[in-house]
């Protein structure tokens, strides 16, 4: 318990310590409050060039502003003995990111000693970051965050956290089903069509050693063995037929799983590690 209020208590005095530049931005103050008064992009950790942090800032507000919609990314040297997640989640709202009454966004955070990563949402959030659309997310920020390749990463998020807002506004929030196929490597298709014709040949070759002793025969009463059948009576009788039919359960494509901040607010999100 005393470790959790620390890490609350160290998250806070990291978002006011970095209040103070985000007055000088022109990002607008979302609706729900002073969301917009700290920095969508915070980097305690020190990680980011400053070039590559202005562009990162920029693309973050251009983006939450267009979308009415907080985007925000922090980054960070250790998660201070707490989880990823509910680390974001206190980052989230310590900082109070979030459109309208809903706080509407989504939150990276990624933690550099730990090598852990985690996104938490909210509001809207929770309807567009779907859970499989974090698990796919995930799967394309991991190679850049490995590699040390942040900025690519970030821009990986902001392009995609776009992307899944907009299309949920359309009605269709991202799913398994708009998982891009993957494509098959051109060896696998060398190796597949090998094992089939070998097979192939295995079987027919089989096939035309049994029929080496058939001959012709121009009718088929050798085939015949006088007295091996007798039919004395034939009838079909159909008794009753009986069919059973239970509607499948269909799970929704779309789910996103929710729990609650230490802050008592309720969140959506995941994360795993690089």
């Amino acid at each position: 318990m005393k470790g959790k209020i620390f890490a609350i208590f160290v998250v806070l005095l990291l978002c006011l310590s970095m209040a103070a530049p985000a007055y000088a931005t022109d990002a607008p103050v979302s609706d729900g409050g002073f969301a917009g008064a700290h920095e969508r992009l915070q980097d305690p950790a020190g990680i980011l060039k400053e070039d590559e942090a202005d562009e990162i800032q920029k693309l973050l507000d251009d983006d939450s502003i267009n979308l009415n919609f907080d985007l925000a990314i922090v980054i960070v040297d250790s998660l201070e003995g707490s989880t990823a997640g509910k680390y974001a989640d206190d980052w989230y709202d310590s900082c109070r990111y979030g459109y309208g009454s809903g706080r509407d966004g989504a939150l990276l955070l990624v933690s550099v000693g730990d090598r852990d990563w985690a996104i938490s949402t909210r509001g809207y959030g929770i309807t567009a970051f779907t859970d499989a659309g974090i698990a796919w997310l995930g799967e394309q920020l991991k190679t850049d965050l490995s590699d040390g390749n942040y900025p690519e990463a970030f821009r990986t998020f902001a392009r995609t956290g776009t992307q899944f807002v907009t299309q949920a506004r359309e009605g269709s929030p991202f799913s398994k089903s708009d998982f891009p196929a993957k494509p098959l490597s051109a060896i696998w298709i060398i190796i597949s069509a090998a094992i089939g014709f070998v097979t192939a040949m295995i079987i027919v070759g089989s096939m035309k050693r049994q029929l080496k002793t058939v001959r012709a025969r121009s009718a088929a009463g050798s085939y015949i063995r006088q007295g091996s059948m007798q039919v004395t009576e034939s009838r079909d009788l159909f008794l009753y037929q009986k069919i059973d039919r239970t509607e499948k359960q269909k799970s929704n494509p779309s789910e996103s799983s929710t729990h609650t901040s230490s802050s008592g607010t309720s969140h959506g999100g995941g994360g795993g590690n690089f």
